[in-house]
């Protein structure tokens, strides 16, 4: 395994050290439809292809200097995709997780800054403003009680002007999920006190899904602002895709 993830990595050209706590790593080489080789590549491949739709959004963004964008990965993990932003000489990465081992080891092995996040949204206050906020397949797993509070606080670590980045299991998602329409309840989010991630309480940290109406009902109550993009099934070809700007200070 670490021979594969040697030349996996050196076909992207990134660092190819996993943590041994890495679950999405150790999700993809459990996985009983994928061989440890065809892991270990869509690992790093995957987090190659992250990396470039995130450039390319950020591309399309206004009110931005391309030369020199502040991005915050949030709940970056042990840096699946982290190691990937690092290599754009456009981004000024910082990323953030709740295990202090991430944090250790993407300052340490990944080279980039890294900050630790909190269990508590409010609590959760960085020491600088970002131009990009990217939270990928974060919302997909928070519960109601913190959705929408998560959505506050890292609208409130964005610069002026700013971008929130997400990505949320959608309807699309349901079919990965096996549940159907009729599982959803009629305010919109589903949630299943489970997940990959074993060492975090599932009823922090679980599976969930949202439709757009109850994702644009907790935008506009909980920071007022625009949407620019929303994109079905934009990532992995079913978590959607949405990004919110922050105007006003």
């Amino acid at each position: 395994m670490l021979r594969l993830s040697r030349a996996a990595a050196e076909q992207q050209t990134v660092e190819p050290t996993i943590h041994p706590r890495d679950f999405i790593y150790w999700f993809l080489c459990t996985h009983p439809h994928l061989s440890h080789e065809s892991a270990i590549n869509y690992y790093y491949q995957d987090g190659g292809r992250s990396a470039d739709k995130l450039a390319e959004l950020v591309a399309q963004f206004t009110g931005l200097n391309q030369d020199s964008v502040k991005v915050l990965e949030f709940a970056s993990g042990y840096g699946c995709v982290s190691r990937h932003i690092k290599k754009r000489p456009q981004f000024d990465l910082v990323s953030s997780d709740i295990h202090p081992e991430a944090v250790d080891f993407l300052t340490n092995r990944i080279g980039v800054k890294a900050i630790l996040s909190s269990h508590v949204p409010e609590q959760f206050s960085p020491a600088e403003k970002y131009h990009v906020v990217f939270a990928l397949s974060f919302f997909s797993h928070m519960p109601k009680s913190t959705f929408g509070r998560w959505v506050r606080s890292l609208f409130s670590a964005l610069n002026t002007p700013g971008y929130l980045v997400f990505t949320t299991h959608g309807l699309k998602s349901s079919q990965r999920l096996q549940i159907t329409a009729d599982d959803i309840p009629a305010d919109g989010f589903w949630f299943r006190a489970t997940s990959e991630q074993h060492d975090l309480d599932f009823d922090e940290y679980g599976l969930s899904l949202t439709t757009p109406d109850f994702v644009i009902g907790e935008i506009h109550r909980q920071i007022g602002a625009p949407i620019v993009a929303y994109k079905h099934a934009h990532w992995w070809d079913h978590q959607d895709l949405w990004v919110v700007k922050r105007e006003k200070s």
